[in-house]
């Protein structure tokens, strides 16, 4: 079965998934949010500039083997802007942790250390396998309702 290899970029995180041919625009967006969280009303992907069609199959775009596409996410509605992640230390520790899209890693990190006692500068925060930045927002990251941030405590500062 013919395939595509997509990478899907547009933040920090840059997913890589294949696809049959045969799916359509809509099954690669449902795999797009088994990976990063985000609903698929959210997302819309661009092919050079080009807004792709849920209905429309892969074949349709006559994508190569490989191909790069950009992920805009939709702005969560400024009625209900915040929303709880976990934060997550090991088998140690979680809280559930009040955010919003645009809150940078910085400020995320000042609210863990808050919550459990432990100094920032002796931790690293992961998303998707991947050491998020002090200077982002948590959107960067595809932080959204419900997402898991793993605190990994260092032995020495940062």
């Amino acid at each position: 079965m013919a395939t595509v290899q997509f990478k899907i970029t547009g933040g920090e995180v840059t997913p890589e998934i294949t696809m049959p041919i045969s799916a359509t625009i809509l099954n690669l967006k449902e795999r797009i949010q088994l990976f990063t969280g985000i609903v698929m009303t959210r997302q819309t992907l661009r092919f050079n500039n080009q807004e792709l069609t849920n209905d429309r199959t892969i074949s349709h775009y006559g994508f190569g083997q490989f191909a790069t596409l950009v992920l805009d996410v939709k702005p969560l509605n400024d009625q209900f802007p915040k929303f709880y992640i976990l934060a997550k230390s090991g088998n140690e520790q979680s809280k559930m942790i009040k955010v919003k899209e645009t809150t940078l890693v910085g400020d995320l990190r000042c609210k863990i250390e808050r919550q459990f006692g432990i100094p920032g500068k002796l931790m690293s925060l992961y998303r998707l396998s991947h050491e998020m930045n002090d200077d982002f927002p948590l959107s960067a990251y595809y932080v959204c309702a419900g997402s898991e941030v793993e605190v990994v405590i260092n032995t020495e500062s940062r």
